[in-house]
């Protein structure tokens, strides 16, 4: 059975991204968790997670005023 191409118009209901819902912080927690083992593991991954922290926000800031 041949994959069903994406512009046919069939049903995927493995790919169904309106039925995901949160309804608990569980990604946060576990996104927390991730940098946090990264920061105490990886002392040369401080810098990035930083820069990270403090640019993440700013571009995303850039974006936004950019594109409303």
């Amino acid at each position: 059975m041949a994959p069903p191409h994406v512009d046919s118009g069939e049903r995927r209901p493995d790919m169904n991204m309106i039925a995901l819902i949160v309804t608990s912080p569980a990604g946060a927690i576990v996104a927390f968790g991730v940098v946090v083992m990264g920061w105490v593991g990886l002392p040369q991954l401080r810098p990035f997670i930083l820069g990270t922290v403090i640019l993440g926000p700013l571009v995303g800031l850039a974006l936004w005023w950019k594109h409303r």
